[in-house]
């Protein structure tokens, strides 16, 4: 029994005592790194940084491919995409921390309009002067029914498009236009117009409407009182000497003159002149050439209108035939992280078109 006794205290005396092994320390949440000044937008989220179980898409532009695209050998820089996406961000149309998702979807419909601008661009060649033109009427055209470029301005950012993209788009569309009439001819004709009146008679009412001559002086945004009284000067002497505009005036509704000097106007006879008017666009007198009142539009009234409808609704359709076609011919390279074909230059980490897909269903 001694014996076995004392074995039994040499084992416990040779036996060590080994330590629980220590827990690995726990990692903090990640959280996305905040980014380069010049790769973020310009309105940053004041609220303090969440953790992030998938980068938003501000997180990737850091590390977008510079550039994005290469369409015929014309490269599309990284920074002008971003600046696209910024002005989504500044009209509220897109979230500054939008879900990753929405973000790159934003982001290749932004690449699909330069790389289509590019390929029209092209294919335009010598007509690009004509097409310019149209682009230019059209945005005058907006202008006019927005009541003034600040307002045209704005209504943009409520889109969340800048200038530059916007006539971006609308030269795109005029160059299409052009690029269609050269390749399949059209014509609107009188039937169609007729066909279209009879079907659209009653919502084809003319708004009340005016001609006026104008004489005007531009302030800035926030002038002196001694601009203002300078402006007010300079207007009434022209008034005094009969410098009024020689060129035809056109019909005005309430909208396109805006409603501090159609209320000057409404008071007046024809051939009256109203006192100065001030406006955000500076200060102005006016004198009333003719009054419409607000009636249902006869075919002849509304046949402009009406072409320009029709026509529209042909080049609808042929333009996106076409553009189907140049896409087609063009030599287009995408490397972007949310677009890039076999060979592209795919992200670490990024979140591909497919893999959206899936998280939708």
């Amino acid at each position: 029994m001694r014996t076995i006794s004392c074995l039994c205290l040499i084992l416990l005396a040779n036996c060590r005592h080994e330590p629980e092994p220590t827990p690995p320390p726990v990692e903090a949440p990640t959280v996305a790194a905040a980014l380069p000044e010049d790769a973020t937008p310009s309105t940053r989220s004041t609220r303090a940084p969440s953790v992030q179980h998938k980068p938003t898409m501000w997180s990737h532009v850091a590390d977008w491919p510079d550039p994005v695209a290469i369409v015929d050998g014309t490269a599309i820089a990284r920074k002008d995409l971003v600046a696209d996406l910024q002005a989504a961000v500044a009209g509220g149309v897109l979230a500054n921390d939008v879900d990753e998702v929405t973000g790159m979807r934003a982001a290749a419909t932004a690449l699909d309009a330069r790389i289509d601008a590019l390929i029209v661009q092209k294919a335009i060649g010598a007509e690009a002067a004509k097409a310019q033109t149209g682009a230019a009427a059209a945005a005058a055209r907006e202008v006019a029914q927005a009541g003034g470029r600040d307002n045209w301005l704005h209504a943009l950012l409520k889109r969340g498009l800048s200038e530059e993209s916007h006539l971006r788009t609308l030269t795109t569309e005029a160059q299409l236009h052009v690029l269609v009439e050269r390749q399949t001819p059209f014509t609107v004709t009188d039937a169609e117009l007729r066909e279209r009146y009879e079907s659209e008679a009653r919502s084809l009412t003319l708004p009340a409407a005016v001609q006026v001559l104008e004489v005007a002086e531009a302030l800035p945004t926030t002038p002196t009182a001694a601009q203002v009284t300078d402006a007010q000067a300079h207007v009434t002497a022209r008034v005094k000497t009969g410098k009024w505009p020689t060129k035809a005036p056109v019909w005005q509704t309430h909208r396109e003159l805006g409603p501090q000097r159609w209320a000057a106007v409404e008071a007046l006879k024809v051939e009256g002149t109203t006192p100065l008017v001030r406006t955000p666009f500076g200060v102005h007198q006016l004198k009333l050439v003719a009054r419409r009142d607000a009636h249902k539009a006869t075919f002849a009234e509304a046949k402009q209108q009406l072409a320009a409808y029709v026509q529209r609704m042909k080049w609808v359709r042929l333009d996106a035939i076409l553009l189907a076609k140049l896409r087609s011919e063009a030599k287009v390279q995408r490397f972007s992280p949310f677009d890039h074909p076999p060979g592209g230059l795919p992200l670490a980490g990024a979140v591909t078109m497919a893999e959206f897909e899936e998280e939708d269903d």
